[in-house]
């Protein structure tokens, strides 16, 4: 891409130095950096990116972007504007040909089931013989093969590559969480998404958030930046049982299509039948009845289920194929995942970390188990801790719970464990500074016929502990160890 097109994009710019011809890539990690690409030097809340600027010009980068001048010397150019992160998500765009137009764009947000309902699409649209990519919580995958991804929605720059990626592989779908820091931040810069969907709003990132009007409406910036020309057929899915789908209905011109619970939505569930297998039931749509035989958990991924079947739909998929593309889908890893069923006890993993997703987890469970429930929750270090009193209440309504920190970070994990312990609505609990020791515990007091239920972190391979080092930790991992040594202690431990 030629440079001074690229600068020729921007009325308002302060140039000094010597800009190279051409560039090939961009990106805001200095590791990836070239003589071909150009530096985007982004001043985040840890890492000022301008002290790295030395390191890309003896790597032999010659175009710079940054908000402040720096002195780079005769061979190179530095670009100084307001805001690098959108300038850098701008040429991105064109250095890499917009890649999100050669896909459709589905874009998820909400405070619980983005990682489910994302996922489901992506599941759905493979099993429709589609090329597509999935990009959130659980990573990033482009078919079947995964790749790390550090954040939800990643950096604007980072997410054109992720974009640019798929679309090399032929991706003609791209589900994606957009979570509201993400928003706020404007990673999602310069995409044209054509599905906006909605899954609910309930107590969340209040650390980040002033309050919950501010986190409701950043939510509602998918749905007024999908733009004003009615000529683009797009469409805008929404959660008719959360009052916020109201408020967003007004936000976009486009045609909003609703799922729910009741027969007010366009697509709902009459004749729910559910086990720890799964959940049956009828489908009512527009275009009449079906049967759903369905591998998922709990009426809430029901909801998480409608949505995916209905992006499927609005892609032009016959509701009956994709209907019956749902038996053979996989289980959502980390969420209401049940881990080895031969196991003697049922041992489940979720991410929920809120109250109403562990309110969610609880009516669905409780239902289902034979003997005792115990239930083992966190609290996050370093996040809103006003959620802490109303989490513990909730786990004490099992037959024991477990209370443990999760991802400390620089807090201490007994404050942590106490603030739970504030809300808890009996005496029928533990609490464990360490959480590998409270999963562990959990499993060694269970006996067969027993459900237990960790919560909060799902599958996520690691603890942020103090200084924010990740220290790897797998739930699953530890439960399934811990209930190997002890319902199958001689296969296990001669292996």
């Amino acid at each position: 891409m030629n440079s001074k097109t690229l600068l020729s994009l921007l009325k308002i710019k302060k140039t000094y130095g010597n800009f190279p011809v051409a560039v090939e890539k961009i990106s805001t990690d200095s590791r990836e950096i070239d003589g071909n690409s150009i530096f985007v030097a982004i001043k985040g809340h840890l890492v000022d990116g301008q002290n790295f600027i030395p390191d890309v010009l003896e790597k032999g980068c010659r175009f710079i972007i940054s908000d402040r001048y720096y002195d780079v010397g005769d061979d190179a150019g530095i670009l100084v504007v307001k805001d690098p992160a959108k300038v850098g998500a701008l040429f991105a765009e064109y250095i890499y040909d917009f890649p999100h137009e050669a896909m459709t764009m589905i874009g998820v947000t909400g405070t619980n089931g983005k990682t489910t309902v994302a996922t489901m699409i992506h599941s759905l649209s493979r099993a429709m013989g589609k090329e597509s990519a999935y990009l959130g919580t659980n990573g990033f995958m482009i078919n079947d093969d995964r790749y790390v991804s550090v954040n939800t929605t990643p950096e604007s720059i980072k997410l054109h590559h992720r974009m640019n990626a798929a679309a090399e592989e032929g991706a003609e779908v791209f589900a994606m969480e957009v979570s509201s820091h993400g928003l706020k931040l404007g990673r999602p810069y310069g995409i044209n998404f054509d599905i906006a969907i909605f899954t609910n709003l309930s107590q969340d990132h209040l650390d980040f958030h002033p309050t919950m009007d501010d986190y409701g409406y950043t939510k509602g910036l998918l749905f007024s930046q999908m733009g004003q020309d009615v000529k683009e057929r797009k469409f805008v899915v929404l959660n008719n049982d959360d009052p916020w789908s109201e408020q967003y209905q007004r936000m976009t011109p486009h045609e909003v299509i609703t799922y729910g619970m009741d027969s007010a939505s366009d697509f709902y569930p009459t004749e729910i039948d559910g086990s720890l297998e799964g959940f049956n039931f009828t489908l009512n749509t527009p275009e009449g009845e079906f049967f759903v035989n369905s591998p998922f958990i709990g009426e809430f991924n029901i909801q998480n289920l409608m949505a995916a079947i209905i992006s499927e739909w609005l892609q032009g998929y016959d509701l009956a194929k994709i209907i019956r593309a749902v038996e053979v889908m996989a289980p959502v890893e980390g969420r209401l995942e049940v881990l080895d069923t031969s196991l003697p006890i049922n041992l489940i993993i979720d991410f929920a970390h809120t109250p109403d997703a562990l309110e969610k987890i609880m009516n669905t469970i409780q239902p289902f188990t034979a003997g005792r429930l115990l239930f083992l929750v966190g609290m996050t270090g370093e996040r809103d801790t006003t959620k802490a009193k109303e989490m513990g209440e909730i786990a004490t309504r099992a037959d024991i719970a477990i209370f443990t920190p999760d991802n400390p970070a620089n807090d201490d994990p007994g404050m942590l464990v106490k603030l739970l312990e504030a809300g808890a609505g009996s005496d029928n609990y533990h609490s464990f500074t360490d959480r590998d020791a409270g999963i562990r515990y959990a499993v060694e007091i269970s006996e067969p016929g027993d459900t237990i239920v960790l919560a909060c972190k799902g599958r996520e391979p690691y603890q942020i502990m103090e200084n924010y080092v990740k220290v790897p930790h797998r739930d699953d991992l530890i439960a399934l160890d811990a209930a190997y040594r002890k319902y199958r202690p001689k296969e296990y431990l001669e292996e």
